[in-house]
This record gives C-alpha cells, sequence and structure tokens, in this order.
C-alpha cells in the first residue's frame, strides 16, 4: 500500500532529483523508494564510515571552535571525537 509523503526540499535539490529520475525513466518516488531501500539494507558502520571520509572537508564555524558553550557541547559527541581520530589517521 502506497502512503503519500509531504517533503521540504531545496528547489535546486529537487531539479537535481528531477534529472536524475529522468536520466533513469522512473519516477522521483521510485528513485526516492530505492534509496530508502538501500539505506534500509546498508549497515550503520558502513554508513559512518562514509560519513567520516568527508568528515576533513567539514570546519567548525570559528564561534564554535573556541571555547565556548556550543562548541563545548560539540566536543562532547562521539562523532567529534571520530573526526578528530580521523585527522590525526591523516597526518
Amino acid at each position: 500500500m502506497k502512503t503519500k509523503l509531504t517533503l521540504s526540499i531545496d528547489r535546486r535539490k529537487v531539479a537535481k532529483l528531477r534529472k536524475a529520475s529522468a536520466r533513469r525513466s522512473t519516477s522521483i518516488s521510485e528513485l526516492v523508494e530505492n534509496m530508502a531501500d538501500k539505506l534500509d539494507e546498508a549497515p550503520v558502520e558502513d554508513t559512518e564510515a562514509n560519513i567520516l571520509k568527508w568528515a576533513g572537508s567539514l570546519e567548525l564555524p570559528p564561534r564554535l571552535s573556541k571555547k565556548t558553550a556550543g562548541g563545548a557541547e560539540l566536543r562532547k559527541t562521539k562523532y567529534y571525537a571520530r573526526m578528530k581520530k580521523a585527522d590525526r589517521k591523516r597526518a
């Protein structure tokens, strides 16, 4: 049974979805369903590893990298620790 879903997506990303679905001769709905299936099948570890691949390209905004409340909270997260560990491995 199909269920209707409303999404709020940036216009540019909607345009990309339209182009991708046209190239594959499918609807955007089918494209999103296929992506959801792939995400559901992928082990969590693989997803986290893929995130860490591009994590080094992310830079903290200056206001968060200093010793502020927001920066302190960010530094408590597991993601931040993994990002720092990945940086040390690359160096």
